[in-house]
């Protein structure tokens, strides 16, 4: 089987209150008529083959799935879809070796549908020193956090608060794992 998208929902942690367990996910996708899925991880990032062509079919699917998510455990949230191709270019070359030093916590991709193009030059740094934005790339802005586990910057909500569109964040490792998978299977 060939993966050819990937869907982003944002603020899904699987098995906890508002969210679905796995196999619910999985079910209501494949009910929404995706041929294959694979969810990956428990932060509702979930690989997707569908049959018809790019990425209007992908994005019928997750449309489809979303009232079974409702309806079976009162998930409400946003479904960002992406062809895996784009998120592989989005992390071509070494998007981050300008900012990347020893105070790195983390090097992120915040994917965002809607609202206005970034606002704000990049690189751009918060006040605190905790979160750069490096790069704005089609339905993506990378970023590098600071300070640790609960206590970093936070490019969602700066990445939101900038476009006001909808946005929903993976670290540069649940990327590269993502894509590794999809190569795989």
């Amino acid at each position: 089987m060939t993966f050819t998208h990937v869907i982003l929902y944002r603020a899904m942690n699987l098995g906890h209150r508002g969210s679905p367990v796995r196999e619910a996910l999985e079910r209501a996708l494949l009910d929404g008529g995706a041929r294959a899925v694979r969810s990956f991880q428990t932060n509702g990032t979930v690989l997707l083959d569908v049959d018809g062509a790019g990425d209007e079919a992908a994005g019928a699917v997750a449309r489809a799935a979303s009232p079974l998510l409702a309806a079976g455990c009162g998930y409400a949230g946003e479904a960002l879809v992406r062809a895996l191709d784009g998120v592989a270019a989005a992390i071509d070359g070494d998007p981050f070796a300008q900012t990347r030093d020893e105070r790195t916590y983390r090097e992120t991709l915040t994917f965002v549908d809607g609202g206005e193009p970034l606002s704000v030059a990049l690189p751009w740094t918060d006040s605190r020193d905790l979160l750069d934005l490096v790069v704005a790339r089609a339905g993506v802005v990378l970023g590098v956090t600071r300070g640790g586990p609960g206590r970093g910057g936070d490019p969602n909500s700066a990445v939101e608060r900038f476009t006001g569109g909808v946005a929903t964040t993976r670290t540069l490792g649940t990327v590269r794992r993502l894509l590794a998978a999809a190569a795989k299977d």
